[in-house]
């Protein structure tokens, strides 16, 4: 089986001095694609470099909505034009946080809605963040869509962001969290999204999957969730596997 990992940070500084040996591991359980994830310029700028460097790495490049008051969009459209290495395929990760911080919600969301404009601009699809926002996030979809993919990461489902991801046919990506015990009442929400509209990531080096919790993520840990993706979605593990990896080259727009 192949595995596509959609969204890792490599560019962590958990990974500067064992980065050959990671890639060394999840190369040899069959992954053999990840889009480092940038979080804000430096990040970003980093995820390039990692691309530069390591054959099938790909880069998003993005603000956080944690960092909305140290990057700017137009810092990051710079940074685009400036290193744009053909690996760039997506602005993320964008979106909104009201978990650690609630009283800079109307920034946020500024700063959300002007990413999404840098994408539709760059001809790129979006990798959206959203923690105890889901109503925010829905609204902002709606008025300001992404003309070229959504792609909702981490995904939590609630009653909104699945109505949001049915009707528009936006992907969504499942990691580690699904293997959680409180994400037994994600089955009936995954009834609801259609297999072609899943994808897989690991959020490296976050969110290890069950048993792994407290070890660092990486992408070798695809395998466990995909399996316990396949138990929800009732599906062939090696069936879904293909699935959800020619959903993530669609997605980028990434030729085989």
């Amino acid at each position: 089986m192949r595995y596509f990992d959609t969204h890792a940070h490599y560019n962590d500084e958990k990974f500067k001095d064992n980065l050959d040996e990671v890639i060394s591991e999840y190369k040899n359980v069959g992954v053999d694609r990840v889009v480092n994830i940038g979080y804000n310029i430096e990040s970003s700028k980093k995820a390039i470099d990692l691309s530069n460097t390591y054959s099938n790495t790909y880069v998003a490049i993005g603000i956080h909505p944690s960092d909305v008051d140290k990057s700017s969009v137009s810092e990051l459209e710079e940074l685009y034009n400036k290193y744009n290495n053909g690996k760039i395929v997506a602005i993320g990760e964008i979106g909104l946080d009201y978990y650690w911080v609630k009283d800079n919600k109307e920034a946020q969301k500024e700063l959300f809605k002007e990413q999404i404009k840098l994408a539709n601009k760059l001809k790129l699809p979006i990798v959206v963040h959203s923690r105890d926002a889901s109503l925010d996030t829905y609204n902002i979809l709606k008025e300001c869509p992404a003309k070229y993919g959504t792609l909702l990461h981490c995904f939590s489902p609630t009653d909104d962001l699945v109505r949001l991801v049915v009707e528009n046919g936006y992907k969504v990506a499942f990691g580690g969290n699904i293997t959680y015990n409180r994400a037994k009442s994600f089955q009936s929400y995954m009834d609801m999204i259609p297999v072609s509209q899943i994808v897989i990531e690991t959020d490296s080096p976050y969110l290890p999957p069950v048993p792994l919790r407290g070890t660092v993520n990486t992408s070798k840990n695809l395998p466990i969730i995909l399996e316990k993706l396949a138990e929800y979605k009732k599906i062939d593990v090696e069936e879904l596997s293909e699935i959800v990896y020619r959903n993530s080259l669609e997605f980028f727009n990434i030729k085989e």
